[in-house]
């Protein structure tokens, strides 16, 4: 029998460069919305979070402010994060957070020592006594089903926002972990790079994401819409000749020329990972193969692509978004520094 007190709930939060993602014990992945804040400047009050917030990037005048507190996997604004994580448990929670018993925040796994230690006491400053970090790629490798906790190597790769993370994982912990920040914000700005170089034309952040989603591939025949004609997608932004509105036409091939040329660092940075990897647990991976997970997993033809680099089984996670959240709901029930074993 449990010996939390009446009514306190466990909280898992994955801290992601895009999206905040928060479960709670009992109800599920309750937040799933980008991470941005929008503050007033004069009153220095939270005017929207999330959804809200993201659609008044670039939107905006000199009285509001936008922020996106993580960058590239990085801490760049741990106060918004705080502001972030208080306006959205005061919706989630009646109490706020004097409900939450044991929160857990996961983190990319290169972060830095001080931003570990900003993170735990940012924890203590919510009023959560018993807060704790861990890692995002051991999470996701829970997450996305993997057993972990036996004496046998598993590889994940974690394509998220801001950093891609490789992890070899054996015994329910990490033995080796890798993290660039080569990853979909850095996707955007290439295409962004891209357009203003090739068109002439200045888009937004946004709109460079939009033509990702909508284009993307890195193998196999171009993405196709029900009549067989090759997608194409209208991005439109400031003419850098006239500067003057205007629209330009995108074709999947464009797109699939700029992913090529950034995925050509994430395999740089797997196979060094793979190297380093300790033979016995090298071994184990021809038998089980390299999961993906995170949003750059849903690119169309990775899996092929990493199959012709690696000559190993690739295996694309079923909920690649929301593997890290999905995770913490084991780890939150891990009382062992140490663990391994059937759970």
């Amino acid at each position: 029998m449990s010996d939390k007190p009446k009514g306190k709930l466990n909280v898992g939060v994955d801290l992601g460069t895009s999206n905040l993602l928060i479960y709670v014990e009992g109800r599920g992945t309750v937040f799933n919305e980008p991470s941005y804040i929008a503050v007033d400047k004069m009153t220095q009050k939270v005017v929207s979070v999330g959804y809200e917030a993201a659609e008044l990037v670039g939107k905006v005048h000199d009285k509001i402010e936008v922020i996106k507190p993580l960058s590239n996997g990085v801490i760049s604004d741990i106060g918004m994060i705080k502001e972030i994580l208080l306006f959205t448990f005061d919706k989630l929670f009646v109490n706020s957070t004097s409900q939450i018993d044991r929160l857990l925040i996961c983190i990319p796994s290169e972060i830095s020592e001080t931003e570990r230690a900003a993170i735990l006491r940012l924890g203590h400053e919510l009023g959560v006594e018993d807060t704790r970090i861990d890692e995002e790629i051991k999470a996701a490798a829970i997450g996305c089903g993997v057993d972990i906790f036996h004496p046998a190597g598993r590889f994940v790769m974690d394509i998220g926002g801001g950093t891609t993370d490789f992890g070899v994982l054996s015994l329910g912990d990490v033995v080796l972990s890798k993290t660039i920040t080569v990853a979909g914000s850095y996707f955007d700005k290439q295409i962004t790079e891209y357009v203003k170089e090739t068109h002439q034309l200045e888009i937004g952040p946004q709109t460079a994401e939009k033509a990702k989603v909508h284009l993307a591939s890195l193998t196999g025949d171009l993405p196709t819409d029900e009549n067989g004609n090759v997608l194409t997608f209208e991005v439109m932004g400031r003419d850098l000749v006239g500067g003057l509105p205007k629209m330009v036409v995108l074709k999947a091939e464009e797109i699939r020329k700029v992913l090529l040329d950034c995925f050509e660092s994430v395999k740089a940075s797997l196979i060094s990972t793979l190297e380093a990897t300790p033979p016995e647990l090298s071994g184990d991976l021809i038998d089980n193969g390299i999961i993906i997970t995170g949003g750059g997993a849903m690119i169309r033809g990775i899996q092929q692509y990493f199959a012709d680099v690696t000559h190993v089984d690739i295996h694309i996670s079923e909920t690649p978004l929301t593997d890290v959240v999905d995770g913490t709901k084991k780890l939150l029930k891990i009382d062992q520094k140490h663990y391994f074993g059937e759970f």
